[in-house]
């Protein structure tokens, strides 16, 4: 019979192991995750899902890719990261299909913002009226970077199951 999680059920690492679980059972403890990511201890894993210690950003790294989602790093760097906060934004888990639609519609937004972008400073001069405009073609590259890092996770965890994932 499986224990169930309580203290840690809320914390975004526990979730993202326990959810890796389904395609390996190794996952499902603390201890048995730990023979996945080199360097981190039991002990260290259970303050990181308690929220007792901050989880540095190489033990993310190895996590996302262990636990085989992607997702957790672009998770930290807009929640945990001092530096990414403000400028990366969470992505979805998504099936990769809908990630192809989702990017498919953002492509003709994309090439009319960089149609935008070169015209404003083709030649060098940025008016006023064209500053105006640079926050804008901003906003639209900010959600077709978010657009590529989805396609892009659900790319590597495809990859990291070897295979489409159930």
């Amino acid at each position: 019979m499986q224990s169930r999680v309580t203290k840690a059920g809320s914390n975004r690492y526990c979730q993202a192991r326990l959810k890796a679980a389904k395609y390996n059972e190794k996952l499902l403890t603390r201890a048995g995750a730990v023979d996945y990511l080199p360097g981190v201890t039991e002990d260290s894993l259970k303050k990181y899902e308690l929220d007792i210690t901050k989880t540095p950003n190489t033990v993310v790294a190895l996590m996302a890719d262990a636990y085989a989602e992607p997702e957790l790093r672009a998770w930290y760097c807009a929640n945990e990261c001092p530096l990414g906060k403000d400028r990366i934004a969470e992505i979805s888990d998504m099936p990769p299909e809908r990630c192809v639609l989702r990017m498919r519609r953002h492509m003709d937004d994309m090439q009319d913002a960089l149609t935008e972008f070169a015209e404003i400073v083709e030649d060098g001069v940025i008016t006023p009226e064209e500053l105006e405009m640079v926050p804008e073609i901003k906003r639209r590259f900010t959600e077709a970077r978010q657009k590529v890092d989805e396609m892009l996770a659900a790319i590597e965890k495809i990859e990291a199951r070897k295979g489409y994932p159930d």
